[in-house]
């Protein structure tokens, strides 16, 4: 192979590097969410008294609500400064949750101004 076209290929290589490592930095802050308690399908034989989201970066949670099977939002009072953006966002459920499905719906931006949400599930099973 020709000195010049070793050259131009090993010019081509490390721009394809720099290029990868350019665009994945942005994608790692994203708001995704890193582990919930209640975790995601989990089963409970009590209610959780408290909700817990976890993210891989600090992300300004700007919506928290927990909605039952029926649609209607259950209160909860979030704990923290929900200005900030923060590695963990809690929140105290106020009252009894009665056994049925329920989904902790969550909407965030991460810094570096990506919006994002989802939604966690978690069904409270009667005691036997």
């Amino acid at each position: 192979m020709p000195p010049a076209l070793r050259h131009s290929r090993r010019i081509a290589a490390a721009f394809a590097v720099l290029l990868a490592l350019a665009t994945a930095a942005p994608a790692a802050a994203h708001s995704d969410l890193h582990h919930s308690e209640p975790a995601d399908g989990a089963v409970l034989r009590t209610a959780p008294t408290s909700i817990l989201l976890a993210f891989p970066v600090p992300v300004q949670v700007m919506t928290l609500r927990l909605v039952d099977q029926a649609g209607k939002e259950r209160s909860l009072r979030r704990e923290g400064d929900r200005t900030a953006a923060t590695s963990e966002a809690r929140a105290t459920v106020q009252g009894t949750l009665p056994p049925g499905d329920y989904r902790i719906e969550w909407r965030g931006a991460s810094p570096d101004g990506h919006v994002g949400g989802s939604a966690v599930r978690f069904r409270i099973e009667p005691s036997r």
